[in-house]
C-alpha cells in the first residue's frame, strides 16, 4: 500500500502523450544539474538534467539564452533510480526580460 501511494505521490504532476512522460510549468530555480518547476497544479518537482539533456527554445526566445528562473518549461522525462532526468527542456522566455 505504501508502495502505491509513494508512486501516486512522484508521478502525480506527470502527465503523458503518446508513450512520454512530461511535467510542464514554471521554473522557480535552476542549479547545476537540476532544474525546480511549479506545475501548473502548484506542485513542485525537481528535475536531474545532465550532458545529455537537450534544450530547445521558442521563437520568442534568442538563441543565446539558458533556462532561468520564470521561464514556462515543457520537460520530456524518464524515470532515473535518484529521480526524473530531462531528456529534452522547450523553454520560453519570461515575457518581462524580452526587450
Amino acid at each position: 500500500m505504501l508502495v502505491l501511494f509513494v508512486s501516486l505521490v512522484v508521478v502525480g504532476p506527470l502527465w503523458t502523450h503518446e508513450g512520454h512522460a512530461y511535467v510542464r510549468g514554471t521554473v522557480t530555480a535552476v542549479s547545476d544539474g537540476q532544474l525546480v518547476v511549479q506545475t501548473n497544479g502548484r506542485q513542485t518537482v525537481s528535475i536531474l538534467v545532465d550532458r545529455n539533456t537537450r534544450y530547445r527554445a521558442t521563437s520568442l526566445t534568442t538563441s543565446s539564452e539558458t533556462v532561468q528562473v520564470g521561464d514556462r518549461v515543457v520537460v520530456e522525462v524518464t524515470e532515473a533510480a535518484n529521480g526524473l532526468r530531462a531528456a529534452e527542456v522547450r523553454y520560453a522566455t519570461n515575457a518581462s526580460r524580452i526587450p
